[in-house]
């Protein structure tokens, strides 16, 4: 690689840097959804912490297991974490679809399929696979 053309900024130059707020992402409603989007990865990350401290429970015995079931049982903030982190992954779920299909369009034929029908889709397909497991975890 040759430096031959590349000029030196002289001493005491300063590049221009445009001064942009904390809250840019508050004035345009894509980067907002995209934000909180990212954002809502924490309390996913949280929750999944607290399902892998059950399994962990689980592995060490019925005395374990039980105690980190009764204390799941009464605490009203793991209720409400639980709600809001079910919230934001069906959030994050719907986002990626309609990302999903905005990308790679299904085509069927020669036709193109609509982004609208490809994302209620997948909705209708995670809905069903969701009933499925939730109707053998109850003991179907």
């Amino acid at each position: 690689m040759s430096v031959e053309g590349y000029k030196v900024p002289k001493p005491g130059y300063k590049d221009y840097v445009r001064p942009w707020p904390n809250t840019w992402w508050l004035g345009y409603r894509p980067y907002f959804l995209f934000m909180v989007r990212e954002f809502s990865s924490v309390f996913v990350l949280l929750f999944a912490v607290y399902l892998l401290s059950g399994v962990i429970a689980l592995s060490r015995g019925e005395a374990a297991w039980s105690a980190w079931a009764a204390c799941a049982a009464g605490s009203r903030s793991l209720t409400a974490g639980g709600i809001v982190a079910l919230l934001f992954v069906l959030f994050h779920s719907v986002t990626w679809f309609v990302a999903g299909a905005t990308v790679t369009p299904l085509r069927l034929g020669d036709r193109q399929m609509p982004p609208g029908m490809f994302v209620l889709g997948n909705m209708i397909l995670v809905a069903v696979v969701a009933a499925i497991i939730g109707y053998f975890s109850l003991g179907g």
